[in-house]
């Protein structure tokens, strides 16, 4: 009986001895203000102006298309020819190439063209190109061209290179 008064009294003090506990906001000022800012703000990046002096002479050379003539030597073949079709074969004992140069400038263009034969950074032959009238005078647009190589070895499978021998010109 002892511990069921015990646990009545422990019952009754739990219910008893509970309190309310009651909560109440407390608004303070602000303690720090709002911080300044000391550093000064960075500027819109905007381009430098940039000073060109007038370029003082004569321009380039322009060609009748209006394409500035930087290499007198090679303008017009770098900028009107293409050799297509090339052929190299043996006849007769004699290395012969036949070719196809396309001119696209609006007038006939007289120069010189070689072809030159390398291996291991060794010349092994060259030839200058021609037409059938002789000379190479290309005309608007295919012309056939032929050359004799220079050789006397097989250059057929050998590396070679295009070169202006005689600058081109047109004609009026």
């Amino acid at each position: 009986m002892r511990s069921a008064r015990l646990y009545i009294i422990l019952i009754a003090l739990l219910l008893f001895g509970c309190t309310s506990q009651e909560a109440h906001l407390i608004y303070l000022n602000d303690i720090s203000p709002e911080p300044e800012s000391f550093a000064t703000p960075t500027p819109k990046p905007e381009p430098e102006p940039i000073a060109i002096a007038p370029i003082e002479g004569e321009g380039f050379p322009l060609d009748a298309n209006g394409l500035p003539i930087l290499n007198e030597q090679t303008h017009y073949y770098d900028y009107y020819l293409s050799v297509s079709n090339l052929r190299i074969y043996e006849y007769n004992g004699e290395t012969l190439i036949d070719a196809t140069i396309t001119n696209s400038f609006q007038r006939p263009l007289t120069g010189g063209l070689r072809i030159t034969f390398y291996e291991n950074n060794l010349q092994f032959g060259y030839a200058d190109f021609y037409t059938a009238a002789g000379g190479l005078k290309l005309f608007s647009g295919e012309n056939r061209v032929y050359a004799d190589v220079l050789t006397e070895v097989d250059v057929q499978m050998m590396d070679f290179e295009i070169s202006v021998t005689t600058p081109f010109v047109p004609e009026p």
